[in-house]
């Protein structure tokens, strides 16, 4: 059986999404599934919590090569978990590969190509694949080999912005294209404080459902009933400063998590609604 590959992406940047694909990474294998990530953003920020800079300044066996067609090699990651999770590292020399243009723009079936076709892949349980803030090939591919989209966002403008962006002008193709069955998951806020009211989150819900009920029937199908998670990843100080502390790897996110009872609640809550969507996916109505 086929993994089940989940892409994570808002075309705004600062919005989690390489906090929250390494959360869920480590709730999926605390719970015993086998996670790959593929960490396809050339600023290799998902790649540099779990490896030395010394180890992703020149990767030539990663993200950049696996979409070329090349060789890659998976990184063992071990985070304490009941099962593995492995990385597809990005590479800072990778940014150049793109200035240069040296990846196969031309492709936006280049991972989906690799994920179908490689034995290696087959075993694991999920794929996630954390995305760059543009629309430019590393994100595309990580569109068209999604079985389920999940868009992160923080309750700031522009990120809502980026958001009804996606929904509007860019899933409606890749749904139309794919040769997948591609379903958005929904949204997730995240790096928000509990002072954030139920109230203000079910204002933007409400105008996004109000927003994806004008698209077209085959394309609101795709779309979770509930255009909102329940959860919502909070502001741990913590877990925000980890993505710029020196030496990050030397700090695993499991201790991170596990040292913050409220935080390793919050991973578990997430955890269990993703899945939940997953295995009982209720479409939107018109």
């Amino acid at each position: 059986m086929p993994p089940n590959v989940i892409t994570i992406t808002n075309q705004k940047g600062g919005t989690g999404k390489t906090t929250l694909t390494a959360l869920l990474g480590y709730g999926l294998a605390s719970r015993g599934y086998n996670v790959l990530l593929i960490d396809l953003d050339p600023q290799a920020h998902l790649s540099s919590l779990f490896l030395k800079i010394d180890e992703i300044e020149n990767v030539d066996d990663g993200a950049i090569q696996m979409a070329q067609g090349l060789r890659f090699k998976m990184r063992n990651i071990n985070l304490g978990t009941r099962g593995e999770i492995r990385l597809i590292p990005s590479g800072l020399n990778h940014i150049v590969q793109v200035f240069r243009g040296q990846i196969p723009s031309w492709d936006p079936m280049a991972i989906y190509t690799r994920i179908s076709t490689e034995p290696a892949i087959s075993r694991f349980d999920f794929v996630l694949c954390d995305t760059p803030p543009e629309l430019f090939p590393p994100t595309i591919w990580g569109l068209y080999a999604a079985d389920f989209v999940i868009i992160p966002s923080n309750m700031e403008e522009l990120s809502i912005a980026g958001v009804k962006l996606l929904l509007n002008a860019v899933l409606p193709e890749v749904i139309y294209r794919s040769k997948k069955e591609l379903r958005i998951l929904g949204v997730i806020f995240t790096n928000i404080t509990r002072r954030v009211g139920q109230g203000a989150i079910s204002r933007i819900e409400n105008d996004l459902l109000r927003f994806i009920k004008r698209f077209p029937p085959v394309i609101i199908e795709r779309f979770y009933e509930k255009p909102v998670f329940k959860t919502h990843v909070y502001r741990y100080d913590e877990l925000r400063d980890l993505m710029y502390r020196p030496r990050r790897w030397e700090l695993p996110l499991r201790r991170v998590i596990k040292r913050n009872i409220e935080l390793s609640s919050n991973v578990a809550q997430l955890t269990s609604e993703v899945i939940d969507r997953i295995q009982n996916f209720r479409r939107l109505g018109p």
